[in-house]
C-alpha cells in the first residue's frame, strides 16, 4: 500500500484540479449536446429514403422493406442517430484523452514537476497517475454522454442489461488507456502548450473521420478503409454497437484482442518513456 500511495495521491490531485474547474466541466458536457443534438438530429436517412406516398400500397411496402434491409446492413439500426451516438462515445473519449497531457506541460511551467522529480516518488508513478486520472475523467464524462444520448433518442436493443453496460465501460476505458498513454507520452517531451494544442488539432480530425464513427467503413474508398481498419476507434465502435444496437451482433473477439494488445503496447511504451524522459527534465 505504501508503494501505491504516491500513485493514489497524484491521481487524486489531478481529479481535484479537474473538479475545481467547474466551468470547464460544464462546457465538456454541453459540447456533446451540440454534436448529438444538432449534427445527429439534422441527418435522418430513414426519412430521406422514404418511398413516395403516391405509390400503390403494395409497392410502398416492398420498397420500405428494401430500405429497412439496406439501413440495417449499413448502420445496424434503422435510426442513424443511434449509429452516430454510439460512434461519438469513442470520439469524445479521444477528445478527453487528448487534453490529459496538458497537465504535464503546466506542471512543468509552474515548477511542480521539478519538485516531484527531486522527491523519492518513482518516475512511472508520475506518468501513470495522469493516465489513471484521464481514464476516470473519461468514464465520468461517458456516464453523462450515455444519459444525454438516451434523452435525445438513442434506441437501445431489447434485453440490454448490466453486462452490456459493463462491457461499454470496459471497452471505452480500454480506449481511454490507449489514447491516454499516447497523448501523455507525447506531452512529456513538449514544453509549450501551443505545440500540444497544435498536435491535438492535427490528430483529432483524422482519427475521427478515418473511422466508422460517422459513416460505415464499408462505404469508404479502399485506402481509407485500410486506415479505418487499424484505427482503435473503429474497433471500439464495433464492440460498443454490439452492446447497444439491435443488429449489432456478437462482440468481435478480433477487435477486443486488437484493443487489448494495443493497450498493453502503449502502456509498456509509456512506462519506458517515463523512466527515460522524466529523468532528463
Amino acid at each position: 500500500m505504501k508503494t501505491l500511495n504516491p500513485l493514489y495521491t497524484l491521481t487524486m490531485r489531478e481529479l481535484k484540479k479537474w473538479f475545481r474547474r467547474r466551468i470547464a466541466i460544464i462546457f465538456t458536457f454541453i459540447t456533446p449536446i451540440f454534436w448529438l443534438g444538432l449534427f445527429g438530429k439534422s441527418i435522418n436517412f430513414y426519412n430521406l429514403l422514404q418511398p413516395p406516398s403516391s405509390a400503390p400500397p403494395q409497392v410502398i411496402q416492398i420498397i420500405q422493406k428494401m430500405i429497412d434491409e439496406v439501413l440495417l446492413a449499413a448502420f445496424g439500426t434503422l435510426d442513424y442517430f443511434s449509429f452516430l451516438a454510439t460512434g461519438m462515445f469513442s470520439v469524445f473519449i479521444l477528445f478527453s484523452s487528448m487534453f490529459s497531457g496538458m497537465t504535464f506541460i503546466f506542471d512543468r511551467r509552474l515548477g511542480f514537476l521539478n519538485r516531484l522529480l527531486v522527491s523519492p516518488v518513482r518516475r512511472e508513478w508520475i506518468y501513470f497517475s495522469r493516465v489513471l486520472a484521464s481514464i476516470i475523467k473519461s468514464l465520468i464524462q461517458l456516464t453523462a454522454l450515455l444519459l444525454i444520448a438516451v434523452a435525445l433518442g438513442l434506441k437501445i436493443k431489447e434485453g440490454f442489461g448490466v453486462m452490456d453496460l459493463l462491457g461499454i465501460y470496459g471497452t471505452l476505458g480500454l480506449l481511454s488507456l490507449i489514447f491516454g498513454n499516447i497523448f501523455i507520452a507525447i506531452s512529456m517531451k513538449i514544453e509549450e502548450h501551443e505545440t500540444s494544442i497544435a498536435i491535438n488539432n492535427l490528430l483529432n480530425l483524422p482519427l475521427m473521420f478515418a473511422s466508422n464513427s460517422i459513416f460505415p467503413s464499408s462505404q469508404m474508398p479502399e485506402w481509407l478503409r485500410f486506415i479505418a481498419s487499424i484505427n482503435p476507434i473503429s474497433h471500439t465502435n464495433k464492440i460498443i454497437r454490439s452492446f447497444i444496437l439491435e443488429a449489432g451482433g456478437a462482440v468481435s473477439l478480433e477487435s477486443l484482442i486488437y484493443l487489448v494488445l494495443l493497450g498493453v503496447f502503449t502502456t509498456i511504451l509509456g512506462f519506458l518513456l517515463s523512466k527515460r524522459l522524466l529523468s532528463h527534465i
